[in-house]
């Protein structure tokens, strides 16, 4: 019986790093996202009118890594939580198009 309890022990310590480096790697991730979006606008290096929708597309990355890094949507008995999520973001979209187009 304490073997069972050590084996489990061992399994589970062995797989705390691989989170915590999947964690620490989306966050070098997200903080390297946020600098070039400063980036983009301290300096003059794209056009002005594509600095906008880069910045989007920067924003939209880091939306989706803290969802399926530090939210866990990738994780079995999450698509419920993920199927509003992303009717949520549909919505939003929908809606930020008609005020836009408005």
């Amino acid at each position: 019986m304490s073997e069972n309890t050590n084996q489990k022990t061992t399994n589970e310590m062995s797989h705390k790093p691989d989170g915590t480096a999947k964690h620490i790697f989306a966050f070098i991730v997200m903080i390297a996202l946020t600098a070039a979006a400063f980036y983009l606008v301290a300096t003059d290096v794209v056009p002005e009118n594509m600095i906008l929708p880069l910045i989007l597309v920067f924003a939209v990355i880091q939306v989706f890594l803290q969802l399926f890094t530090f939210m866990h949507l990738n994780q079995k008995g999450s698509a419920f939580y993920t199927i509003f999520m992303i009717a949520g973001i549909v919505i939003a979209v929908v809606s930020a198009l008609g005020i836009l187009l408005m």
